[in-house]
């Protein structure tokens, strides 16, 4: 089947740079908890499970595998992998899943590290027939309990232009407390078509917040991350394709050979960091700014001697509400000649 198709563009500084870490790599200094190229697995179809920890289902079915330069023809990446591309039958039901994953089993809160993120390089090759399937990338605990996810609808038809064509949906995957069960809830964001670009999720388990951007670009922020009742951890995160076009006969479905190229897969761990940064404004006023995290009280505080430290600065205090930069300017109208500044976060 015909793969060489996707454009970089914009994200080839970004994958120069993520190319040179090995398979597997551990470092915990930086956080980062797993990485793959895929460049230490052999290409072709059906070596992912088995590789590398990787798991998944449909072994020997050519519905995943990995794909060397030579023939997917991006330039500068290696080898990449990829779930799709084989219209074939496959039993049970109306809707069928294939994936594949492999297990990281973190902690966050556990490791004192609050954020969890993971990132990933993907594109999706349209179907050359009339059958079109979802891509999704899942997060699960370390039970299996699904937490969330993103959706990449490319079975949704353009009925308005001829020939019809996908939509290019994306959904956020996540938990409705109300009605007791899972929702794709739309966003106001497209994929582009036959693209490389960087998927990153962003979750807070401390805070329960998650934002997830694409090409640096926020499809979502600091919305609600899982509000059910499985533990959240992290367990992994899976690569999935929902098949979603059914055969003429009865409990039969066939996807269409349209497929996701996916490399650069990396779940890394972090603590909030607060880096204070202190300015004077036009009139002489002391101006400090930081970036903050959604979900954590900020206050400033302030000390003529770094040991006894005040709070009762006007407005000093304050919940985060996105996670963003922040500044704050002292009201104080004639300020000491000499003042220190910090600021405190508190944990919800």
């Amino acid at each position: 089947m015909p793969r060489h198709f996707f454009t970089v563009g914009r994200l080839l500084a970004l994958l120069a740079m993520l190319v040179l870490r090995p398979t597997g790599a551990m470092a915990a200094a930086t956080g980062e908890a797993y990485f793959t190229g895929f460049e230490n697995f052999t290409a072709g179809n059906d070596t992912i499970i088995g590789t590398d920890s990787w798991t998944g289902v449909y072994p020997g079915w050519k519905l995943h595998g990995v794909m060397s330069e030579s023939e997917h023809k991006v330039v500068g990446i290696g080898n990449a992998a990829f779930i799709g591309g084989f219209a074939t039958t496959v039993t049970g039901g109306t809707s069928k899943s294939v994936y594949v994953h492999r297990p990281v089993t973190l902690d966050p809160l556990a490791l004192g590290q609050e954020v969890a993120t993971f990132s990933v390089v993907f594109g999706i090759k349209d179907s050359t027939v009339s059958k079109r399937d979802n891509f999704e990338f899942r997060i699960y605990n370390q039970s299996g309990g699904l937490l969330g996810g993103i959706q990449f609808d490319n079975s949704t038809l353009d009925t308005s232009v001829t020939p019809n064509v996908p939509r290019r949906l994306i959904y956020r995957l996540s938990w409705n407390a109300s009605l007791g069960t899972y929702q794709y809830v739309l966003t106001d964001f497209t994929f582009l078509a036959e693209t490389l670009e960087t998927l990153q999720i962003r979750i807070n388990y401390r805070t329960n917040r998650w934002t997830a951007t694409l090409s640096d670009v926020p499809i979502f922020q600091d919305l609600t991350f899982y509000s059910g009742t499985e533990t959240k951890n992290l367990g992994w995160v899976r690569v999935m394709m929902g098949v979603v076009n059914t055969q003429p006969v009865t409990g039969y479905i066939q996807p269409g050979d349209n497929y996701m190229l996916f490399d650069n897969y990396s779940v890394r761990t972090d603590a909030p960091t607060t880096t204070l940064v202190a300015s004077k404004t036009g009139t002489g006023a002391a101006q400090l700014s930081w970036n903050e995290e959604a979900g954590y009280t900020y206050q400033v505080q302030y000390s003529s001697d770094c040991s006894t430290w005040k709070t009762d600065l006007a407005g000093s205090s304050h919940t985060a509400t996105l996670t963003q930069s922040h500044s704050f300017t002292d009201p104080t109208l004639t300020i000491p000649t000499t003042r220190f500044y910090r600021v405190k976060r508190s944990y919800p």
